[in-house]
């Protein structure tokens, strides 16, 4: 695992990672999001801010499980009928 240095808000934070880049990548993104939420809302409250967006992620990460749990369902009725038919031509 390699050290890795990313900075959120102004703040430094130290990691270790196997895959440093794509930890870099992804603080970025935050940086961005946070920065983003931080204009929206005009909040200095930098716990504030990580609430609310970790929140925000909570949020779309039960719609996306009900999403794929949906899609999931749909599969198991294609297959199912899938399956009659390859029955049927026997």
């Amino acid at each position: 695992m390699k050290p890795v240095e990313i900075q959120l808000l102004g703040k430094k934070y130290y990691f270790r990672s196997d895959n440093p880049e794509g930890l870099l990548e992804t603080a970025k993104y935050l940086e961005e999001q946070l920065e983003e939420l931080n204009k929206r809302f005009n909040t200095v409250d930098q716990s504030k801010l990580f609430a609310m967006y970790s929140l925000m992620i909570t949020e779309k990460f039960f719609t996306e499980k009900e999403n794929n749990k949906k899609l999931n369902n749909e599969i198991e009725q294609i297959n199912k009928l899938l399956s009659g038919m390859a029955e049927a031509d026997l």
